[in-house]
């Protein structure tokens, strides 16, 4: 059986031979070779960025068939070839987001459809990177309440596996991003 005392486990830069060490989870503590490419990143925030020169548009008070209005309306948004994201459906209604350069052509499809709506200019997404976040307890719940602490108005929220997506307005973006940058200072921003 082999044997090792405590200091010979937590050494740094010695993978040793305790299982599951937690040193072995510490990226810093990992030796890279010189040229070596390090694709596995550390958990928690890792990146923060912001995508601007969005319209984020909400459709409401569609009655009756509510399907059916919908996909008119996506229908005609198809036709003039106008690209759409963060596709969110509500009870009487739908949002979603367009490239703002195309945001007077939406205007002008949805006047046409004859729906109540409303269109705002100047949004951005604000994205947030941790790989795994789903898995780390808390870490979505805790980064949107910072951002709305930081004075954000998210608009839309979608998350994926290792990224969380806010569409706001871009001030608010950039206030957000400012706070995260501080309360994760090891986050590329």
């Amino acid at each position: 059986m082999l044997r090792t005392t405590l200091a010979e486990e937590t050494r740094p830069n010695d993978l040793g031979n305790a299982p599951f060490g937690k040193h072995l989870a510490n990226a810093e503590n990992l030796p890279v070779a010189l040229g070596e490419t390090d694709f596995e990143k550390a958990r928690g925030v890792n990146k923060i960025e912001i995508r601007t020169g969005f319209a984020s548009a909400r459709i409401t008070g569609l009655d009756g068939d509510v399907s059916k209005h919908r996909l008119r309306i996506l229908n005609q948004v198809y036709q003039q070839e106008i690209s759409l994201d963060f596709l969110k459906f509500s009870g009487d209604g739908m949002s979603f987001v367009v490239p703002d350069y195309r945001r007077d052509e939406l205007i002008k499809v949805l006047e046409e459809c004859g729906s109540s709506f409303e269109v705002k200019p100047d949004r951005a997404v604000l994205i947030v990177h941790a790989v795994n976040m789903r898995d780390e307890e808390g870490l979505v719940a805790s980064i949107v309440s910072q951002v709305i602490e930081f004075g954000a108005n998210i608009e839309h929220l979608g998350e994926m596996h290792d990224r969380l997506l806010m569409l706001m307005g871009v001030s608010g973006a950039e206030k957000a991003r400012d706070g995260l940058k501080a309360r994760y200072p090891g986050a590329q921003a």
